[in-house]
């Protein structure tokens, strides 16, 4: 899972995580929060009618509604999901559960990066009504 390639950093100053030797951690900026990655922040974005998350002035936005709920994650795109279907299967460059019904995900302009994928997972994670 993509979570295994993001281990604890802790420098002096800098608390985070670092995947292959980039530190991904916490920013708040004067006017803003968000995380920073590789030099660059990601951060919450919000269009005329939609919001989603920032990172090197790539947009990661969402789309499409239903009930379904899981990860899918692909070159190109992420989607979040699932169906009645039980379990996960692995396939080249994702994992996806079994049921395929998707009409819910997000779209991803430009190539984000891995860790940058899994923080905006976290971070919804973290947001969602417990």
């Amino acid at each position: 899972m993509a979570l295994a390639f993001i281990k604890r950093h802790g420098g002096s100053l800098v608390k985070g995580y670092e995947w292959n030797g980039k530190v991904l951690r916490p920013f708040g900026g004067s006017s803003e929060r968000g995380w920073e990655f590789d030099g660059k922040i990601i951060r919450p974005w919000q269009g005329s009618r939609e919001r989603g998350y920032e990172w090197d002035g790539k947009i990661l936005k969402p789309y499409g509604r239903s009930s379904y709920s899981g990860y899918e994650c692909r070159p190109g795109s992420m989607r979040s999901f699932s169906g009645k279907g039980r379990g996960w299967e692995k396939r080249a460059k994702s994992w996806a559960p079994r049921d395929q019904s998707v009409d819910r995900g997000w779209d991803v302009e430009g190539d984000i990066p891995l860790p940058v994928l899994a923080l905006v997972l976290f971070d919804l994670v973290e947001r969602a009504p417990q």
